[in-house]
């Protein structure tokens, strides 16, 4: 049987190249590979015995939980840490949320953080994937927000919500504000018929290996994002003695898409609200932290390449820049992961976040669905793009 598992595998990896270089939009590519993949997937687990269903493959170990248990045995420092991580989440805001159980050193850690990454590693995600990935849309939308009229106003709102309620609000007026714009030039387009969706650039799209990503690059960056981020949830989940069944990673066909690790819920759900929180904001905490840490690799081996005098090429492959790429996308991804989710959207940390900390349950349901539909108008200006 492994042997027939192993051969599946191949040829569903070559079948996936071999859909990459076929002379087609990336969206046609995306969706032939999700289809080879929901296929691939299907066929392991039906045929093989995987764990999974919907092409979605789970591989669990319990290797890997002992060593999470001796990085828990610090728990002074993964106390401080998960409580600086969420003033870095949510700004001031993290005070109440946390009922007042975090101490003024990790808030005001946790806001220095936050401007530092505010300032100098979020400017550069979208200028990475404009000018290194060259991604023509974003650079339409980077050229639109230094064009917009409204540009200073939006900046000092945008630092307003920052400091008080850090990434998650930031992030959450940025999406409900540019989805507004959207609906406005949505219904330019359809009641007068003029070009307004047309000339408007998404405002979230989908980054994917080998699609608008370097494959092996973004494959490589992602495992990095994965690890950080369910170690970070396992570690705060051991802390607070909530034991964990198992790891592993999650496969979509062949294709890696996810890390898990499986704490007892049940016992996560009884522990007390503070609790929760650590255990939930963990996993941006440390994605947050790693977008500012790679950052700093880049930024570090960037300049080491140009003192040396070395010319880079997306034409031309070479060790040196798959070393910048994956450096790159990791600063970059990770921010974009971490903060995206603290969002309130379904299956995202940031609506466990709110559903824990909130009485109101119609609010927070009220919240998710304002900020799902703000999400997909963000999505919407796909559907025009020539």
């Amino acid at each position: 049987m492994n042997k027939l598992v192993a051969l599946v595998v191949i040829l569903a990896f070559a079948l996936f190249y071999v859909i990459l270089q076929l002379p087609v939009p990336g969206l046609w590519k995306f969706a032939l590979c999700a289809v080879e993949m929901l296929v691939t997937g299907q066929l392991l687990i039906s045929r093989f015995g995987f764990d999974g269903e919907w092409g979605l493959i789970l591989l669990r170990s319990q290797k890997g939980l002992d060593f999470i248990d001796d990085l828990a045995k610090s728990a002074g420092f993964w106390k401080f840490y998960a409580d600086t991580g969420t003033t870095l989440s949510y700004g001031l805001l993290s005070i109440p949320l946390m009922r007042g159980n975090v101490s003024p050193k990790s808030v005001i850690c946790g806001m220095v953080l936050l401007l530092v990454i505010s300032f100098f590693v979020a400017p550069s995600v979208l200028p990475f994937f404009t000018e290194v990935l060259k991604l023509s849309v974003m650079q339409k939308a980077q050229q639109q927000m230094g064009a917009s009229s409204a540009a200073s106003v939006i900046s000092t709102i945008g630092t307003i919500a920052l400091v008080l309620g850090g990434f998650f609000l930031l992030l959450l007026v940025g999406l409900l504000y540019y989805g507004l714009v959207v609906l406005s030039a949505f219904f330019s387009t359809v009641v007068s018929g003029s070009n307004a969706m047309a000339s408007t650039s998404p405002g979230a799209t989908l980054l994917l290996p080998g699609v608008n990503l370097p494959f092996f690059e973004g494959i490589i960056a992602l495992v990095i994002i994965m690890v950080v981020h369910e170690y970070s949830h396992a570690i705060l989940s051991r802390l607070a003695r909530i034991p964990l069944l198992s790891s592993g990673i999650v496969l979509f066909g062949v294709i890696p898409i996810g890390a898990f690790v499986e704490p007892d819920e049940g016992k996560l759900e009884k522990a007390e609200k503070v609790v929760q929180t650590r255990v939930l904001v963990a996993g941006s905490t440390s994605n947050l932290m790693a977008s500012l840490f790679f950052f700093v690799l880049f930024v570090l081996y960037a300049t080491i390449l140009r003192n040396l005098g070395v010319v880079l090429s997306l034409s031309s492959p070479s060790i040196a820049l798959s070393i910048l790429l994956v450096l790159g996308l990791a600063f970059a991804l990770n921010f974009v992961i971490g903060s995206v989710n603290l969002l309130p959207l379904p299956f995202f940390d940031g609506y466990r976040i709110i559903d824990v900390n909130m009485e109101n349950k119609t609010f927070v349901k009220a919240l998710m669905i304002l900020t799902l539909v703000a999400f997909l108008m963000n999505l919407l200006p796909w559907l025009f793009v020539k």
